[in-house]
């Protein structure tokens, strides 16, 4: 198996409104998608992820990257997240997240040797 490509940056920020101040209005990247939880700002050369950090946004709690403002972790696309699921299991990958469902697509979220989680994301079509 192998990922499709890479995604996004994911950024845990204190505050998603004064987060997507800074990178929509005052950098100037356009807004491509937001919801309560997230907001997603870039183009052409890649995406960020503004993502909420608390633990009240749904009922899974706090992504593992996001203990702090600050945290951080990496996106890559997949065809099949949960065909990557069985596949950790198999070969003993730590899965911090087990795959689900969200506003944006379907994802997965695994640990890297240093236990950074990284998502491995279908995303929905736009």
């Amino acid at each position: 198996m192998k990922v499709d490509g890479y995604d996004s940056l994911i950024l845990y920020v204190g505050s998603l409104d004064e987060a997507k101040g800074f990178y929509a209005n005052t950098l100037g990247l356009p807004v491509l998608f937001e919801d309560e939880i997230i907001v997603v700002v870039g183009g052409p050369s890649g995406r960020v992820v503004l993502h909420r950090n608390d633990r009240g946004h749904d009922e899974r709690g706090i992504f593992p990257a996001g203990l702090t403002p600050g945290a951080a972790s990496v996106r890559f696309n997949v065809e099949d997240p949960d065909a990557w699921e069985e596949e950790a299991i198999r070969i003993g990958v730590p899965v911090l997240w087990p795959a689900q469902n969200a506003t944006w697509g379907r994802f997965v979220v695994l640990a890297d040797p240093d236990g950074r989680p990284i998502a491995l994301a279908k995303m929905n079509a736009a």
